[in-house]
């Protein structure tokens, strides 16, 4: 949550609130009667990265490259105001000519934008979790000082050369990071961080929202954690079968996660499903008058009509246009249901047939895993990708020949 006072808080709230907005581009300060509109927002979902996002209708075009710095300020007290400040962002697109209103739409971004660039670190060996988000970071120019020591599943070992050659950005390598540690990856006051749920005990009741667009969705939780390789036989999972019987099930399904395609997963999965399992919270959707102060992955309360909704926050647009609103919301994830006779809680007792997908070499192994009572027998059979495509070219022409014989 980001540091304001109470007076801040009482302020934002009030009928007749005043307002200051400031603009910087390249530390260059700028009227802000030569914007429309200023929209600064963040999206994401559960343990991802989250890049903060900047659209300015501008009265002038902003070059590729600029530096975007914004506050926004309420009067506290005659003739005081206390301003809040948000991320640096780099303008990184041409700008979009608007004919109609003879303006500019600008689109910004934070430093997570200089993760969007190809992956190529040249690691070989297995290293701790935490251990390759230090080298990501390292190699991006990134500070490393607000990395925890420890996090979820931070010294387990990965094979980061699962990220090599398969057309991987900084930042996928960074999400998959992020969902094994089952946190959040971003920027503070331009600062990284990693972040868990942060609870801010904040109340959040009518005064501060849009009465007429209110939304409270169902409770949101998870017993069961499963990881999906490549066919349903090929799942392992963790659940908690009394919370099942007693609310139904309630799956988190991680998928094509290039750091879970070997066959140690159950090294992970154990620390992940003991947090998951702990947190709950209400699916929303409500506008708001301004609130600004809350922050992605934050844990606040909804207080209405007499009733608590605990929640957290990921998603939030924000537009300054002739006054302040605020849009919030937290979508429910995607939810799946597992057939667990298929599936197994170790990759290490799987009798079956399973298959990992090799995006960097462009193969498909095929694993056959017999496990006897006193051995075990595994038959690997391998695939390439350019021979399965010559073959359905193969299959394509000879069907065409057909065709072109065909008399009616």
């Amino acid at each position: 949550m980001k540091n304001v006072t109470n007076s801040f808080k009482d302020n934002i709230r009030t009928y007749g609130r005043q307002l200051d907005y400031k603009v910087k581009i390249n530390n260059n300060s700028i009227g802000t009667d030569e914007f429309n509109y200023i929209k600064p927002a963040f999206h994401t979902s559960l343990f991802k990265t989250v890049m903060h996002t900047l659209e300015i209708d501008s009265k002038k075009d902003i070059s590729r490259k600029s530096k975007i710095n914004i506050s926004v300020g309420v009067k506290v007290n005659e003739p005081v105001y206390e301003y809040i400040n948000y991320n640096t962002y780099t303008v990184t697109e041409q700008s979009n000519r608007q004919e109609d209103t003879s303006s500019y739409i600008i689109k910004a971004y934070d430093k997570m934008v200089e993760a969007m660039i190809d992956y190529d670190l040249e690691l070989t060996e297995k290293i701790k979790l935490r251990t390759y988000l230090i080298a990501i970071c390292q190699r991006l120019g990134w500070n490393t000082k607000n990395i925890p020591d420890n996090f979820i599943n931070s010294n387990k070992l990965v094979n980061p050369n699962l990220h090599r050659g398969i057309k991987y950005t900084f930042r996928d390598a960074l999400d998959e990071i992020a969902t094994l540690s089952c946190s959040f990856l971003l920027f503070i006051d331009d600062e990284f961080c990693m972040r868990y749920f942060t609870q801010t005990n904040e109340n959040i009741d009518e005064s501060y929202l849009d009465e007429d667009s209110i939304t409270i969705g169902e409770k949101y939780f998870i017993n069961s954690l499963v990881f999906s390789r490549a066919e349903e036989s090929d799942n392992i999972y963790r659940k908690d079968d009394i919370s099942i019987a007693t609310n139904g099930l309630h799956e988190y399904r991680i998928a094509d996660n290039q750091l879970l395609s070997t066959n140690d997963r159950d090294m992970y999965i154990d620390e992940m499903f003991d947090y998951l399992k702990t947190f709950e919270f209400y699916i929303f959707d409500v506008k708001t008058k301004g609130i600004l102060f809350l922050e992605a992955c934050d844990k606040f309360n909804f207080i209405l009509g007499g009733e608590i909704y605990p929640t957290i926050l990921l998603n939030d647009e924000v537009t300054f246009e002739d006054g302040l609103t605020e849009d919030i919301y937290t979508d429910k994830p995607n939810e799946t249901e597992t057939d667990y006779k298929y599936a197994d809680e170790t990759d290490k007792r799987i009798n079956q047939t399973y298959i990992i997908v090799d995006k960097q070499n462009q193969v498909i192994k095929q694993h056959a895993n017999q496990i006897t009572e006193h051995e075990e027998k595994l038959v690997q059979h391998q695939l390439d990708i350019d021979s399965i495509k010559q073959s359905v070219s193969n299959t394509i022409d000879y069907k065409r020949k057909q065709c072109r014989h065909r008399t009616s």
